[in-house]
């Protein structure tokens, strides 16, 4: 102490030392702390799937937890809702929750009591709806406000006024500000969160829309600590929201039934989306059977799709694999009616929707505004028979052929505007 206090005033020197010691931040987690936290996540998950049965299946489930990882950082961790933008929650590569590949799903935390602007050009996709949520799936807060059909608001682009280059711009907040006179949304005292989805149906020819978010208040940006805490509350982003659509998929399975195909009441509960029925139902079947869906289709309709999707709800590979559809990529047959069918091995028809081999998995249609919801038919067979279960006239798609509609599908795939 002495030479670091030579040259000082006796005075001086006396108060340091009789001067308490400074209040110590509190210690916030370390990497490895972090890290340690996340560990049990991805063996408990991987026995909740039940995919722990083969190297193949648990490396598989290995990438799928690690991309809810990737997934939480980009929503969750680093988010901020002083001063937000929208990032990708949902696609074929965060495949969570059973994506609607017609949809280019994007979030952003946001604060109740601050306000926003929202603004960008419509592009030409077919709808555009931003839901206001009261959660960040961190817990089931979302789950159960929709279960308790409590109020989520969901807004359309088409709301607002566009300029001649189909540009938009909306305030969200609270209350309407003093003097504004422009387009405004109510903003609610629970919300938490902000959900997009833009639904495209032709994804090589429409235009995806281009949408920023601005906070027009003051408002300070997020602690050292708030990070921290983020960062230690990544594991119930990853489990909670595996394990919630797991469980979803089992309810179906168990209250809908396998290779059947019924209106979602849990599903009608989702306020957020009015004017959308829900069908769903399990598939199980062998790779030498399939199953046949025959529905009649609304006479009007904005919108419809089907898809398929393995046990957690992850959507079977829409890229590479053509395991969805919708009213503009069906092929409807000559009495009007849409067939589907649903294979491991390619049945050589039009409206394949292929399983990737799965053994067991999720079967999702929805009705978007249409005039009437119709129940499907769902009925198996053996593979060999689809020719006798399909109109006469229905096409023979060749593999040649297939390849062909295969590799334009992938493209339209990745014009997509996901990232």
């Amino acid at each position: 102490m002495k030479r670091l206090t030579r040259g000082l005033s006796a005075a001086l020197t006396a108060a340091l030392l009789a001067a308490p010691a400074a209040a110590q931040e509190p210690e916030l987690p370390t990497w490895a702390d972090q890290m340690e936290a996340l560990k049990p996540v991805g063996k408990y998950l991987l026995e909740l799937a039940e995919r722990d049965d083969t190297d193949a299946r648990r490396q598989e489930m290995n990438q799928y937890v690690l991309g809810s990882v990737a997934n939480g950082y980009l929503n969750y961790v680093r988010a901020d809702p002083a001063n937000p933008t929208f990032t990708p929650l949902w696609n074929y590569a965060f495949n969570y929750g059973g994506p609607n590949p017609d949809y280019a799903y994007m979030f952003t935390l946001i604060d109740p009591k601050g306000t926003y602007r929202i603004t960008g050009y419509r592009g030409t996709s077919r709808f555009v709806e931003i839901t206001q949520q009261n959660g960040d799936f961190t817990s089931r807060a979302v789950y159960d406000a929709t279960a308790k059909n409590t109020p989520a608001p969901t807004n359309d682009l088409d709301q607002l006024t566009l300029d001649k280059n189909r540009y938009f711009s909306v305030i969200l907040s609270a209350e309407r500000p003093a003097g504004y006179t422009g387009d405004w949304w109510p903003l609610m005292p629970t919300t938490k969160s902000l959900l997009m989805r833009k639904a495209m149906a032709d994804w090589k020819r429409e235009i995806d829309p281009r949408i920023a978010i601005d906070r027009l208040d003051d408002a300070p940006p997020l602690t050292t600590a708030q990070m921290a805490e983020r960062f230690s509350n990544l594991k119930n982003w990853v489990a909670t929201r595996i394990e919630s659509e797991i469980s979803l998929v089992r309810y179906y399975f168990e209250h809908h039934g396998m290779n059947t195909i019924k209106k979602s009441q849990l599903m009608a509960a989702a306020a957020p989306f009015k004017g959308q029925v829900y069908l769903d139902g399990g598939f199980q079947i062998r790779d030498d059977e399939a199953l046949v869906l025959e529905t009649v289709v609304p006479k009007q309709c904005r919108y419809w799709q089907i898809l398929l999707a393995d046990d957690r709800f992850a959507v079977i590979d829409w890229v590479n694999r053509q395991s969805s559809l919708n009213d503009a990529q069906a092929r409807l047959d000559t009495d009007g009616k849409f067939r589907a069918v649903i294979a491991a091995k390619d049945p050589g028809v039009p409206n394949w929707l292929d399983t990737a081999g799965e053994k067991r998995g999720l079967i999702q249609m929805r009705w978007n505004r249409c005039s009437e919801a119709p129940d499907p038919v769902v009925t198996k067979i053996a593979l060999k028979d689809v020719r006798k279960h399909v109109p006469k006239d229905t096409p023979v798609i060749t593999p040649e052929q297939r390849k062909v509609e295969l590799g334009e599908r992938r493209e339209a795939a990745q014009l997509r505007q996901l990232w």
